[in-house]
């Protein structure tokens, strides 16, 4: 069972960092010397460089702003439950992941909300990986890294987004029984650019859903999904030719044509990953 804890801002020095969070330490759920903690930040600056995981949480980890630069051997964030971002500056060089948030012990949790801020982030596997739902309702992302975004489901309203990835560009896996794999684009301006070989600009497990947004896709395989894909609005284009329906790339080169423009799909996953609804959740920020 998840305790319930006062959160709190909290200043404190931890392994082979420093991080400077205003406020008082007053939360009975940190362990400074360990490194996991429960942490709001409204300010900070922090400089890390670790041989692990830079910054561990066992709980929740929320940011509301400052600026951040680290450089970890293993995950840059990594986070049982959940990772809420407001604002901030984040520069991530991370040999794992950039953001990660997932519990082993339960297949429910490890969501990441975003709604703000600018993230430059490079990473030797997923720049932002979530066991749950990665939810993007705003910010600016600079991301490369060998798969760009990857979650059972990822729901993107809003943000300006740049992936340059070798794998996958956006990546809906079948982590949480809590979630059928799913992509969904509502709104926001998105790029993406892949490798060559075995790529796909978007995967999905389960179903891609575009209903808004502007998508520029350079890519050998733009979508791939074992589901349904569905255009219903916004503007893609892929490899500089806008496109009216999405086309599936087959495991092994074939290819099947998607859902062409018709009815909103907008927010079809039932129970949204913060505050009770799909793209209307906070975070509690």
């Amino acid at each position: 069972m998840k305790k319930i804890i006062q959160k709190s801002t909290l200043s404190l020095i931890a392994f082979s960092m420093i991080l400077s969070l205003a406020g008082c330490a007053d939360n009975t759920d940190s362990t400074v010397s360990a490194g996991q903690y429960t942490a709001s930040a409204e300010t900070a600056t922090a400089t890390a460089q670790a041989t692990s995981n830079a910054i561990s949480a066992k709980d929740d980890l929320k940011i509301t702003g400052g600026t951040y630069n680290i450089t970890a051997s293993d995950s840059a964030f990594d986070v049982n439950d959940l990772i809420a971002i407001s604002d901030g500056d984040i520069t991530i060089n991370a040999t794992n992941d950039g953001l990660h948030c997932e519990y082993n012990d339960d297949d429910t949790v490890g969501e990441i909300y975003i709604s703000g801020g600018t993230f430059n982030i490079t990473a030797s596997d997923d720049a932002i990986h979530a066991q749950t739902i990665v939810t993007i309702d705003g910010g600016s992302f600079t991301i490369n890294a060998a798969e760009g975004i990857e979650a059972t489901y990822v729901l993107i309203n809003d943000g300006d987004i740049s992936i340059t990835a070798s794998d996958d560009g956006i990546n809906a896996a079948s982590k949480s029984s809590a979630y059928t794999a799913t992509v969904e684009i509502n709104g926001g301006d998105i790029t993406i650019s892949m490798g060559s070989g075995d790529t796909d600009a978007v995967d999905a497990n389960g179903n891609i859903y575009i209903n808004g947004g502007t998508i520029d896709i350079t890519a050998n395989s733009a979508f791939d999904y074992d589901g349904t894909g569905e255009l219903n609005g916004g503007t893609v284009t892929v490899n500089g030719e806008q496109i009216t329906e999405l086309t599936n790339q087959m495991m092994g080169g074939g290819q099947m044509g998607g859902g062409q423009m018709g009815g909103s799909n907008k927010n079809r996953q039932a129970g949204g990953p913060i505050g009770g609804q799909a793209g209307g959740g906070n975070g509690g920020l």
